[in-house]
Parts: structure tokens; sequence; C-alpha cells
């Protein structure tokens, strides 16, 4: 029985310290867009500093992140009812470009779909060669 318990202090240890990797390398990546590269959002700056810190790390380091990132993604959905309210809350708006804001994710999509077949192709296809 006690080897259960610490086996679950274990996990919830590094769930806590993946969240706060998450949430320092974010904000590293918020700091360094307010100073030096204001061109670039902060997230995007923080999640390739942490791809970085992965390739230099390696399988420990994902071990470590993956509960925190499990916990991020489970509870996701929660992050998008205020989009929904919001998009809801301005229907004269939608109501109006409606039908062309459809038209533009059907398009998107399948301009999205074309393009990563194509590129999936080109590279199944180098693979295969040599």
């Amino acid at each position: 029985m006690r080897k259960a318990k610490f086996f679950n202090e274990v996990n919830i240890l590094k769930t806590v310290s993946g969240i706060i990797l998450i949430i320092g390398f974010y904000l590293l990546g918020e700091t360094i867009n307010t100073y030096l590269l204001s061109w670039v959002p902060g997230s995007i700056i923080g999640m390739i500093l942490l791809f970085g810190l992965f390739l230099v790390f390696g399988e420990k380091l994902v071990d470590w992140v993956k509960g925190g990132a499990q916990l991020f993604i489970k509870y996701l959905p929660l992050f998008f009812v205020p989009v929904t309210v919001g998009i809801i809350q301005y229907d004269n708006l939608l109501s109006v470009f409606g039908v062309l804001f459809f038209s533009l994710m059907l398009v998107s999509s399948f301009l999205i779909i074309l393009l990563v077949s194509y590129w999936m192709d080109r590279k199944v296809s180098e693979f295969s060669c040599g």
C-alpha cells in the first residue's frame, strides 16, 4: 500500500513541476518578446525554447513535463468557452458576415488538407526512394 501512495506522490510532483516548467517557459518567451523580439509572439518563443530543452535533455525531461501537458490538454476545451460566448454575443456581426466566415473556414480547411497531403506524399516518396 505504501508503494502505491509513493507513486501517486511522484506523479503529483511530476505534474506540478511540468506545469511550472511550461508556465515558466511561457513567461520567459513573453519576456523575450517584450524586450527583444516584439514581432514574434511570446508563447511561440517559449515553445521553441522548451523544444530546444527537450532536444538537449531528451526523454528525462519529457517524463517530467508529460503530466502537466496532459492536464492542460484535458481542460483545454474550457478555454474555448469564452470564444464561443463572444461569437454568440455579437450575433448581428455573425448574421452579416456569417456566410463569408463559413466560406473562408471551408476554403482554408480544404487548402490545408491539400497542402499537407501534397507535402506528406513528397516526404513518403523521398523516404521510400532513399
